[in-house]
């Protein structure tokens, strides 16, 4: 059932949208682990052969991500002004878009296959496993992650349940094809990949039959807007770039940070650095989860000119994120160990990880304020200030501070930045994000709320 983005309270609105996300979030992780859980146990060169792969798989989100969010909150947009024409044509433009994206992302990489794994120095042994597994990802490409693109505008009209539905769905459905294609027809990793592809293709054929059939929305695939648009594109692209550098920097500066860990820190560091970035994905999925549950909130009220609501969710949505990310970090600081405990037994381990933890994370309430005043920018159409900010994060201030501060503290210094960088990027994010709210206020006087 469809949500009156306009006029129902704002809290019911943000706990309907934030849930589904959240929960398709952590089944999507769930099914990855056991994913991988299921291929380790056949062969530990395919688990390997997975990890290499993940290159082309970090280019193909990119695209999701610059495509369905920068169309999605467009499209919550045109939503909130009632311009459904307008919006159908993004719709539209985003189908074309991924479609051509990910033709051409799968063409590039299958020719250059070689060269990329001999510059990853992908040995004899894995080589077999990774382009049999990448192989038929990237052919898969366009059936399988169209939906998972346009899935973002299923939850930009206020149908965050079905959103999640869907998820849910494929990632249950993987999970069944794995273990059926992997131990019973004993495929391997093209197993692994063909079961991922179809489930993925399953989210496509959803997405599409929403958006053709489905009966209260007034947002649909007809003939009359399905038309190439370049305005329409140029639109798409630039509001989407902000999440296109969330995730190339972001793994960028992975790399970087995991290389600082081995060269300060050695194996153990790296494997504590890996279990620290498993209870972070944790946490930031929750807090992300309700990010993306304001996005239509404050797109649609936007479009509709109803600031005063916007204001309202930007205030319960830092507070409530504020709010569990503190708890995280309470629980953090007092009990590290407790949620280093699932991951390991080793005792050595336990200890450097309980001990790395502590520090890492300290920005961890920042990491949240951080994310709603990038998705706030972005719904409002100022995705420059986003990108500004994804770029500080990812890489304007962590990086230096890799170069300078470690030499200063050694290992310690490496955890350290990172906690630094989360926290100034976040204090800059609530300052322009407060700057804004108090213009926005002011546009409907309602400075005396803030």
């Amino acid at each position: 059932m469809s949500k009156d983005l306009g006029n129902d309270k704002i809290s019911k609105l943000l706990l309907d949208m934030s849930i589904p996300a959240i929960l398709s979030m952590l089944v999507a992780a769930i099914y990855n682990i056991v994913d991988r859980i299921f291929i380790g146990r056949i062969n530990p060169l395919g688990l390997t052969a997975i990890g290499i792969t993940m290159p082309f798989q970090v280019v193909q989100m990119a695209f999701i991500l610059l495509i369905g969010v920068g169309g999605s909150t467009l499209i919550s947009i045109k939503y909130g002004e009632k311009k459904y024409d307008s919006a159908e044509k993004i719709l539209y433009n985003s189908l074309v878009l991924i479609i051509i994206s990910e033709l051409i992302i799968s063409l590039v990489c299958i020719i250059f296959m070689d060269p990329i794994f001999d510059l990853m120095g992908v040995s004899k042994d894995v080589y077999g496993y990774a382009k049999d597994y990448i192989w038929i990802i990237l052919i898969g490409g366009v059936p399988g992650l169209t939906g998972y693109c346009l899935n973002n505008s299923v939850r930009s009209l206020g149908h965050a349940k079905e959103s999640m539905i869907i998820v849910m769905v494929s990632s249950i459905l993987n999970i069944i094809l794995d273990a059926l294609f992997i131990f019973v027809f004993k495929w391997g990793v093209k197993g692994a990949a063909i079961a991922t592809v179809i489930s993925q293709t399953m989210v496509t054929v959803f997405v599409l039959y929403f958006f053709i059939k489905a009966e209260d929305i007034p947002i649909k695939f007809r003939k009359k807007n399905a038309s190439f648009d370049l305005k329409a594109v140029w639109e798409i692209f630039q509001n989407g770039l902000p999440n296109f550098y969330m995730n190339l920097f972001g793994t960028i500066v992975s790399i970087i940070l995991n290389r600082f860990i081995i060269d300060f820190g050695g194996d153990y560091h790296l494997a504590s650095v890996t279990i620290i970035s498993s209870v972070s994905l944790f946490i930031t999925m929750i807090i992300y989860g309700i990010s993306q549950g304001a996005q239509p909130l404050i797109g649609y009220n936007f479009g509709a000119n109803k600031y005063h609501r916007i204001v309202e969710t930007v205030k319960l949505t830092t507070g409530v994120i504020v709010a569990i990310s503190s708890l995280f970090l309470i629980f953090i600081e007092f009990y590290p160990k407790l949620f280093v405990y699932p991951y390991t037994s080793d005792t050595r381990l336990l200890d450097i990880t309980g001990h790395n933890i502590r520090i890492y994370l300290l920005g961890i309430t920042f990491v949240g304020i951080h994310s709603i005043a990038t998705t706030y920018f972005q719904s409002i159409r100022r995705p420059k200030i986003s990108s500004l900010l994804y770029i500080l994060r990812y890489g304007g201030i962590l990086i230096p501070f890799l170069y300078i501060v470690p030499k200063i503290m050694g290992i310690n210094g490496v955890y350290l930045s990172n906690a630094l960088s989360d926290t100034i990027s976040g204090v800059v994010a609530l300052i322009f994000l407060y700057i804004d709210i108090r213009r926005l206020s002011k546009r409907q006087g309602l400075l005396e709320d803030i």
